[in-house]
């Protein structure tokens, strides 16, 4: 039943997301999109590049459960869409969406510098190490790589809000 709940919220969370900025377009509002994107990736650098809201369930369902272990399966979406559609295909259309209005939004708070070229490239280097083997993630290679993506989405967290003060 709470996997259901967390499920339904997970699967409209995304969307919103994405059609957030559209709706609602001034600079405070853009400031505070972009804080609460690179929020969300900090948070995932502490679980291991899993999503934040599976990682809850998958933790109810199994107390024992090791963050990062298996990020491409996710127990609540499965419970809300029952097969219906391939998660995984959905969760890369949206995370596409979602990259794209994150452009929209920087662009248009005209905030796009060298610091966030930066931030999305070390985005990229660690994308790629999670979506890797998780034996990779047992490297020193990964760890070193995990721990300069918190230190910068730090510094860009804190970039943003600086923003909001002026």
């Amino acid at each position: 039943m709470v996997i259901g709940i967390i499920g339904f919220l997970h699967l409209i969370h995304t969307p919103l997301l994405v059609l957030f900025p559209f709706v609602v377009q001034n600079f405070t509002s853009d400031i505070l999109y972009l804080i609460y994107f690179f929020s969300i990736m900090f948070l995932y650098t502490f679980i291991n590049g899993e999503c934040p809201i599976s990682y809850i369930c998958k933790v109810i369902n199994d107390k024992k459960y090791i963050a990062g272990s298996n990020i491409t399966y996710y127990p609540e979406m499965e419970y809300v869409l029952q097969k219906r559609i391939n998660v995984e295909y959905y969760f890369g259309i949206m995370t596409f969406l979602y990259i794209s209005v994150l452009f929209i939004v920087i662009f248009r708070t005209n905030t796009f510098s060298y610091l966030l070229i930066f931030t999305f490239g070390i985005l990229l280097i660690y994308y790629f190490f999670i979506r890797n083997q998780v034996s990779q993630k047992k490297r020193i290679n990964f760890i070193i790589v995990q721990e300069i993506t918190k230190y910068v989405l730090f510094f860009t967290i804190f970039y943003f809000l600086l923003l909001l003060s002026f």
